[in-house]
């Protein structure tokens, strides 16, 4: 599991994202060592708390409909939230 080293920077939630790949993978926690759920299709979603861990230099989103974790290097954060 990934360990943080120093204190982790404050990201205000919830935020959209613009995923605009059809491969981006959903997993079951905020690391490239959980399993995978299912790939995220192309849209817009809400992240509601963001996490460091492994394969992901930007962090990892957790999706508002809870079923899981998308890596925040693949996205387009959007300006507005609502």
């Amino acid at each position: 599991m990934y360990e943080p080293k120093a204190a982790e920077p404050t990201v205000k939630v919830p935020f959209l994202v613009n995923v605009s790949i059809s491969d981006l993978n959903i997993r079951k926690g905020p690391g490239t060592d959980y399993g995978r759920v299912q790939f995220c299709p192309v849209g817009v979603y809400t992240i509601m708390e963001v996490k460091p861990g492994h394969g992901s230099k930007a962090g990892w989103g957790r999706l508002k409909s809870g079923i899981g974790w998308i890596s925040l290097d693949f996205v387009k954060r959007l300006q507005k939230y609502g």
